[in-house]
This record gives structure tokens, sequence and C-alpha cells, in this order.
């Protein structure tokens, strides 16, 4: 086959996205007064497919969404500040759980990255190391002109929101560039408020610029706000696919609410101010194992990140608490008669085909590298 008959590949950010992203935005256009069709003129979305709980729009869909926002709300100078601070973890679905479930810091925004990269994001986020530091940049070049300041500030902000969700705070930052002329007093504390440091503005590049020790940090335990939302979400998921009443239903809430790090029957009978022998009765009683339970979390969560996350499997293994891949990989055969890479076959999933590591961190690059590897970490 000829080069000129292929379909053309897409650029990294022309990809589908999910409907949430439309309900953002036009919600921040009716927070400032814009009629809803005012603010879906010309995209080609539908009232139908905002009010949808599911569904995809294309990236030049959301350009075009931007760009009403912004035709119409000149007066409004941080409206992509406003934007980004509107994605919290939940809009992201099963990917906020995978950031949750991170070990170390560095895992964790590594995994926020990707997620931003590959959910909602018309950015393109390079890391690399310079100077022993290690440096974040945005990158939208790749956009048309009038949309590119809305697009950083709402993607910078989106990732920072992330930071103040997981961590309680933002990432400290050694610096903050910005590329645009230094705006208004109004503009300069509005940055300097949600990102915690004053921007150094007419930079060369949009970066962040953090200490590399921060990398290796075990994440910090979650606010119990945030965290009841990922096991909401987790527990929709396993219900919908396992309903469960009684005791069972008691202890496999349990067992979402830290998918990651998986607690023994003694341990959950002790919460529940009972013997594990009296729990192991319970259970019997209803015709169902702690064993069974655990199994009904775990290929529950496995099965969706392998459909919505574009994860290697040592990642899932990893998030769901397995010792390593080999561990997943058995049990997964166990569940499904398969392995994880013919499971995704099966069901048109793209494997990620990359060896995961039991540490992960940003990949070390020369200085003025441009082809950083994109949503390989994140910045604020």
């Amino acid at each position: 086959m000829s080069s000129s008959s292929r379909t053309p590949r897409k650029s990294a950010w022309d990809f589908s996205r999910g409907i949430a992203t439309a309900r953002v935005l036009t919600q921040l256009g009716q927070d400032h007064g814009l009629p809803v069709d005012q603010t879906l003129r010309h995209t080609g979305i539908t009232r139908a497919q905002l009010d949808a709980p599911t569904g995809d729009i294309e990236a030049l869909q959301e350009v075009q969404l931007i760009r009403n926002l912004i035709h119409d709300l000149p007066h409004v100078p941080t409206l992509g500040l406003q934007a980004g601070t509107r994605y919290h973890l939940n809009t992201y679905g099963l990917w906020g759980f995978a950031v949750l479930a991170s070990p170390t810091l560095g895992d964790a925004l590594s995994m926020a990255s990707r997620m931003i990269n590959q959910t909602f994001s018309l950015s393109i986020n390079r890391v690399e190391h310079r100077d022993q530091m290690v440096v974040s940049t945005f990158h939208a070049e790749h956009l048309p002109p009038d949309v590119r300041l809305f697009v950083i500030d709402r993607d910078r902000a989106a990732a920072v929101t992330l930071q103040r969700e997981v961590l309680g705070q933002p990432l400290p930052y050694v610096s903050l560039l910005m590329r645009r002329p230094e705006p208004t007093p109004e503009v300069v504390a509005a940055y300097t408020s949600l990102f915690g440091v004053r921007p150094e503005f007419g930079q060369k590049m949009d970066a962040g610029v953090f200490d590399p020790a921060l990398m290796h940090q075990p994440l910090p335990p979650l606010n119990s706000h945030i965290a009841a939302l990922c096991e909401q979400l987790c527990r929709q998921l396993v219900d919908a696919r396992h309903p469960r009443q009684g005791t069972g239903a008691q202890v496999r809430g349990r067992l979402l609410r830290t998918p990651g790090h998986i607690p023994d029957m003694e341990q959950i009978a002790a919460e529940m101010a009972i013997t594990s022998r009296t729990l192991r009765r319970h259970l019997t009683a209803e015709g169902v194992t702690f064993r069974t339970l655990l199994e009904e979390v775990r290929t529950t969560l496995a099965e969706e990140l392998m459909r919505t996350a574009n994860m290697t499997h040592g990642e899932i293994a990893e998030r769901l608490g397995y010792a390593d891949v080999t561990t997943f990989i058995e049990a997964l055969r166990r569940w499904k008669g398969m392995a994880p890479t013919a499971f995704r076959r099966a069901h048109g999933l793209t494997h990620t085909g990359v060896r995961s590591p039991r540490r992960r961190f940003v990949p070390h690059l020369a200085k003025g590298t441009e082809e950083a590897t994109p949503g390989a970490g994140t910045e604020g």
C-alpha cells in the first residue's frame, strides 16, 4: 500500500474526548450569563449530546466551543484558569483511581499528566531534566493562535487542581515560566493564588520547574472527600456487575476503599468489631467467600482500566495490590481464560506494549531535546 493511500495519523492532541469537557465549558459560559445554545454554535454539539450521560466529541469541536467562549466573554481575562479549576478528579473517571492508587508522588504526577493528555487536554505536556531540575512544559503551537492562551491556562490550571486534590496543595515550584507578556495586576494575582508562586512572564516557554527529589516521596494520605469520591466511582462499577447486599456488600465496600492496599479478613473483621471466624460464618451464610469478593473488585477494576486507561499491565497490577505483574497476569488467566494482551486484543483495545518498571520517574533527556515523551510527567 502506498503511503498516500494510508489513513493520516492524528496528532497527539487530536483525539475524541468525553462529552464531560463540553459540559464543563458550557457551564462556565452559563455562569457568566451565556445561553447554552450560544456557546454551542458552530460546534456541531447538540443539546441531546450534552445531556447524555456518555458520549464523545472531537478535538476541533472543543476548539470551536472554546473560541465561542473567548469571543463572547472578552472581558474575563482569567477565563482559561476558571475553566481548568472545574476539571476535578472524578471528571476523569477511572483514571482518577489510577492516580490515587500510585505508590509515589512521581508515579501519581506521571499518571496524572498522562490522564490529562489522553482525556481532555488540547495542549501537549512534555517533561525533561535540565540543569538537575525537572522541567515540565506545555505546548500549544499546534493550535489556532486565538485559543492558545486559553488552552495553556486551562490545561495548566487543570493539572494544578489535580495536585491540590491529591496533595492538598500545589506541588512546590522552583519557578513558574510563562510565554505571555505580564498581564494586569489582577491577573498576576490570580495566577499566583492558583499556582502558589508568582510566574515569570515573557519567557521562552510555558513551564514549571521542580526539585526532582520530590518525585520519590510517598503519596500522602487522601483527604476524606477525595477518597469517598474514588470509592463511590469504584463501587458503582463493581455493583453494576456484581450486585450484593448484607455482609458481602459491607466487606466489598471496605475492599473498594483501598483497592491498592488490600486488607486481610482479620483486619476487616477487627474494623467490624467481630472475629474473623464470625465474619467467615456470615459470608458463608450468604454463599460467598472473602476471595470471591476480592476477585470481584479486582476483575472489574482491571477490565475497566484496560478498557478506558492506556496503562501497562505492570501499572494496573501495582494499583490493584498485586505483588508483581506476573501474579496479575496469572489471575487474569484464571478469571478470563486468557492473558491481558489477548484480552485487550479480543476486545479491540490498544496495548501500550511498554514494560513498566517498578519505580517510574520522568525521562532523562538531554538539554534542548525536542522529542520528549508527551505525558511523561505533570506540572500545574
